[in-house]
């Protein structure tokens, strides 16, 4: 942890993680920078074999890595071990409001119950979900239960925030929103915004290749979009359980260029930056901000999977979420490829909606919403 200087009255905060990866790591850390925030991040070991990719730097917080899956965080003795020992010492506890870590929230609770200062909050989708992204009843009873009993609630984005709200899931007193976003600051280290390369249409698709992302429907949709546009290119940038689809792809298609897993802007800047705009068929998430941050339209298909960041794109706007006559996306999707004048308008569209969901204005969010009441 880099030396920082804090006030006595600081927020002091005990964020869990039992996934900790690098979009997380680089946006905590911008809170943790913060002269009025003293940030520990106590986390697992994540996902297994899922894409997912960790960054070891010189941090602003304090982090203890423990020797626990995702899967298992939850209900791990060495979590409550940890959390019982230094429980007092902090104002503000973060727990993720899942089904798998009901057990140590009821745990936190009776610790709760015995201190005078420390409050517990979670930030987190609007409503708990099951498989395939439904919401069953059983979710909605936890969702509630969750929001009865911890202090504050923080939402993904401000949309979330009144749904639930509106949906009588919270009392309004307790819900607050920051937009969820990614390191807009360590984007721009390596990018100054400029519009697409002219006559060099490309795709790019950046994430983990997993099932809910859609994989098998990135690659028809690349090859019924070379009909139209045959000096179509395209780049993924990703790892995980579906790669062989991708690596298949790339031996059979010459113009598709396969990067393997990139965490780092200085690499991932140049790829972004030929690209006309971003295409992920299915779970779409924090990969928009990501699009944004470098002023590139982002495009997906309607499904049950996606997070709330999916309220970020204005349809025709900014991006498309389509629907499922694939003739109808192709044409779509063509027609902003090959229509310079609409490219450019939807690139500079995504730029300003990257600017304003910057890590800034998160850390603002943030802090407000824990610094209010």
């Amino acid at each position: 942890m880099n030396g920082q200087t804090t006030h006595n009255d600081a927020l002091n905060i005990l964020w869990l993680a039992p996934n900790f990866n690098h979009y997380k790591a680089r946006f905590l850390n911008h809170l943790a920078q913060q002269i009025d925030v003293k940030l520990t991040i106590l986390s697992g070991t994540g996902r297994k074999a899922m894409g997912d990719e960790e960054i070891d730097e010189d941090w602003y917080f304090t982090h203890h890595r423990l020797d626990v899956s995702k899967s298992n965080f939850g209900k791990s003795k060495i979590v409550r071990t940890f959390i019982k020992a230094n429980f007092n010492q902090f104002d503000w506890i973060l727990i993720p409001a899942e089904k798998k870590n009901l057990l140590l929230f009821l745990y936190a609770l009776t610790l709760k119950d015995k201190s005078t200062k420390t409050k517990l909050f979670s930030y987190n989708h609007p409503i708990l979900k099951s498989g395939n992204g439904k919401t069953s009843l059983l979710d909605k009873l936890l969702t509630k239960f969750y929001y009865r009993k911890l202090d504050r609630v923080i939402f993904y984005t401000k949309e979330s925030c009144e749904w639930a709200i509106q949906k009588k899931l919270i009392k309004p007193e307790k819900a607050f929103w920051a937009n969820n976003t990614i390191d807009t600051q360590e984007v721009g280290k390596f990018y100054d915004y400029h519009l697409p390369p002219q006559n060099r249409p490309k795709l790019i698709f950046i994430g983990r290749l997993i099932t809910s992302k859609r994989i098998n429907d990135l690659i028809t949709y690349y090859k019924l979009l070379k009909i139209n546009i045959p000096n179509l290119t395209m780049d993924v940038i990703g790892d995980g359980p579906e790669k062989d689809l991708i690596r298949k792809a790339t031996k059979k298609h010459k113009d598709i260029t396969w990067h393997g897993a990139l965490v780092d802007e200085s690499k991932i800047a140049p790829i972004m930056g030929e690209a006309s705009l971003v295409f992920i068929p299915g779970h779409s998430g924090l990969s928009i901000n990501h699009a944004f941050a470098y002023g590139r339209p982002y495009i997906t298909l309607h499904g049950p999977s996606h997070a709330p960041e999916l309220q970020y794109i204005e349809e025709g706007i900014n991006g498309y979420v389509l629907g499922n006559d694939i003739r109808n996306n192709v044409n779509i999707l063509s027609e902003l490829m090959l229509n310079r004048k609409i490219l450019e308008q939807l690139c500079e569209n995504a730029k300003n909606k990257g600017e304003y969901l910057s890590v800034d204005n998160w850390v603002d969010q943030f802090k407000t919403s824990l610094q209010n009441g």
